[in-house]
């Protein structure tokens, strides 16, 4: 899908393990970000320490301030009580927990969860929104 839609020179893909700063410069794209998404269950198709080793990666991608987003089925392998697990081993910390995408509140009984963690330090984002999200 993503090359029908995207020019290949663009398009990468990586495993966990390929996530580093340096291999990503190594391919001539950017090493930092301001946002990083995980979405489509991916998280309950890691083992455990993969799920480490990709919470310690993305940590290392991130811009000062900047956000991850997980996406995932709550009660399965890579649902929430694994990533705050994964988490420990980083700077980041949970800001917010869904229920969905639709951003409704997250409880023990939810069956999907978006967790939102931020990095350390001072985000170069305003207050204010700058995005837009439709729902229809």
């Amino acid at each position: 899908m993503a090359l029908d839609n995207f020019d290949s020179d663009w398009l990468r893909e990586l495993g966990v393990e390929g996530l580093s700063p340096e291999r990503l410069a190594g391919l001539g794209i950017p090493d930092t970000y301001d946002v990083i998404l995980i979405a489509g269950n991916v998280p309950a198709f890691l083992s455990g320490d993969a799920l480490c080793e990709a919470f310690v990666q993305v940590s290392a991608l991130l811009k000062p301030g900047g956000i991850f987003v997980v996406g995932t089925s709550s009660h399965s392998r890579g649902g929430p009580p694994d990533q705050d697990d994964a988490v420990g081993q980083t700077g980041l910390r949970l800001s917010h927990r869904f229920s969905d995408w639709h951003l409704g509140q997250y409880s023990c009984d939810s069956a999907w969860s978006v967790s939102v963690y931020a990095a350390p330090g001072e985000s170069i984002r305003s207050g204010a929104p700058d995005g837009i999200f439709i729902l229809k």
